[in-house]
């Protein structure tokens, strides 16, 4: 089953999953990216079962974050993971707009694209993980990583009209840092 149908049934009232991000995911499914084992479905814009950058999988829950029913808990869905460390990557419902954000296994919270082709322009430049918003500020520094990513770069700048950049910019002052503030979690 595709990764699309696999997030759609338990997205929360009022999120669509965003075309450019669907048509990736079929993108990365048509080219046999995607792999099932004993912790469920993972999907990656690179071929292989090494993390080399983020791994997709409806699997991934807000927990220790927000908890089903608290003020929040609604606006994000996790999309998958973005470093070693449970690091994960989520769609942000801020209030009508949808954004991509970070949400890091030690408490940091911070924007990563404020589209869906930004997301994927994000993800194509091969950063081999995003723990912090300081990672961006460079260009990646794993040579295979960028590489794996040189045909899902090449179908984004073809797909959308867009240039992935070298590094990527991070937000200041960053919105949803202070909505994550606000809320308490």
């Amino acid at each position: 089953m595709p990764m699309t149908e696999m997030l759609t049934p338990g997205l929360p009232a009022g999120i669509t999953l965003p075309e450019p991000l669907t048509r990736a995911w079929a993108w990365m499914e048509a080219r046999g990216f995607g792999f099932t084992n004993e912790h469920g479905y993972f999907l990656t814009p690179y071929p292989g079962d090494r993390q080399l950058g983020v791994v997709f999988t409806p699997a991934e829950s807000l927990t220790g974050w927000f908890e089903p029913g608290e003020p929040g808990h609604d606006d994000l869905v996790p999309l998958g993971q973005i470093a070693g460390d449970g690091s994960l990557c989520a769609l942000w419902n801020d209030s009508g707009t949808v954004r991509f954000v970070a949400l890091g296994s030690d408490g940091a919270a911070f924007l990563l694209a404020d589209s869906a082709v930004d997301f994927l322009r994000l993800i194509a430049i091969g950063y081999d993980e995003i723990p912090y918003p300081e990672y961006l500020a460079e260009p990646p520094e794993d040579e295979d990583t960028v590489e794996a990513h040189a045909p899902f770069r090449t179908w984004v700048e073809a797909e959308f009209g867009v240039e992935v950049p070298g590094r990527w910019r991070t937000a200041a002052p960053d919105p949803f840092d202070a909505w994550i503030e606000d809320s308490g979690a």
